[in-house]
């Protein structure tokens, strides 16, 4: 016999006040309203009482935001990359596929200036991405134990690693 009651009906996305939003990326308040006031961060809704709701998609890209910042961009490039992504992604961050260069609200300069950044950013990171796998596995050695959550898998190369079986003092630099 099948149950007579209809599934429930898929639920909405979930939305974050600011401070919820806050403490789900690790930051202050005030971090978010700061972004919110520089309008890299915009609200998803507002209630009728003026409360600022922020979809899932908003923390990604605060996160984002965080990352981006921390790698040495100015609020003006990350600003760009919230603009970008805004354009090309739904409220859930779902690729569009129906987005048009009409929908970009930067000029050709601007994205071609982010464009060479990010290339900047991805060169740096990738020189230095065994150098600091080597290091982390040198501290790890030496000093912590091992009492840090460990490497995401695959990210601890060990091909020609000149520390691998190291036990003396050298220094991985």
């Amino acid at each position: 016999m099948t149950d007579p009651t209809p599934p429930d009906p898929q639920p909405g996305p979930t939305f974050y006040t600011t401070a919820e939003l806050a403490r789900e990326a690790g930051v202050t308040r005030r971090t978010v309203m700061h972004y919110a006031e520089l309008q890299l961060l915009t609200p998803d809704q507002v209630t009728a009482s003026g409360r600022a709701l922020y979809g899932p998609y908003s923390l990604r890209l605060l996160r984002d935001l965080i990352d981006l910042r921390a790698l040495g961009m100015t609020l003006e490039e990350a600003r760009d990359m919230v603009i970008l992504r805004r354009a090309t992604h739904d409220i859930h961050g779902h690729y569009r596929r129906d987005w048009t260069r009409a929908d970009i609200p930067l000029d050709d300069t601007r994205l071609k200036a982010l464009h060479t950044r990010l290339r900047a950013i991805n060169a740096a990171f990738e020189r230095q991405a065994n150098n600091m796998a080597r290091f982390d596995r040198w501290l790890t050695k030496r000093f912590t134990g091992g009492d840090l959550p460990g490497l995401p898998e695959g990210s601890d190369p060990q091909e020609g690693d000149p520390y691998q079986g190291d036990t003396g003092g050298n220094s991985p630099a």
